[in-house]
């Protein structure tokens, strides 16, 4: 073999197991764990089964989380979160809320971070969101999403970035 060759052969094997490397660290990391809260037993079978505490499941396969510390009203920047909801459906979990301008003045558009609680009080993911301009006094709908299952979150805290 000549040495370009070798070289060539050598390359080639550095970027499949780089590939391979970032193929098994990206499945470990989508890979839910017992941080939202429900308590992880194996079966006899080997097999990990999560009792998740703060949800029901609907005939469709809608998980809705129960936890009334999540559903109460949070406040930042005069604004106030209501009717707040947690789902997980197709590999996604959403919050929605109701928001209300409480203060005197219209506010603007601005950025919030949205942090699941677990019942341990420790933090289990952050996911953006943004809050439309509204004038004092107007309500308007607030979303914010990710993937993976955080349904069964006890908490959330919300701050302004």
């Amino acid at each position: 073999m000549k040495k370009n060759e070798k070289l060539l052969i050598a390359v080639l094997v550095i970027i499949t197991l780089i590939v391979i490397i970032f193929a098994v660290s990206r499945k470990n990391s989508q890979t839910p764990d017992a941080t939202t809260g429900g308590t992880v037993t194996v079966d006899g079978n080997n097999e990990i089964i999560v009792e998740e505490k703060y949800v029901t499941t609907s005939e469709d396969g809608t998980k809705v989380n129960t936890s009334e510390a999540l559903k109460s009203n949070k406040v930042v920047n005069n604004i106030e979160f209501s009717d707040i909801q947690l789902t997980q459906r197709g590999g996604e979990t959403l919050l929605t809320a109701t928001v209300k301008n409480n203060g005197s003045e219209r506010n603007e558009l601005f950025a919030v971070d949205v942090t699941l609680i677990d019942d341990a009080g420790q933090d289990i993911i952050t996911i953006s969101g943004l809050v439309a301009p509204m004038d004092a006094g107007a309500t308007a709908s607030f979303e914010t999403s990710t993937t993976l299952d955080y349904a069964n979150s006890y908490d959330f805290r919300v701050s302004a970035k």
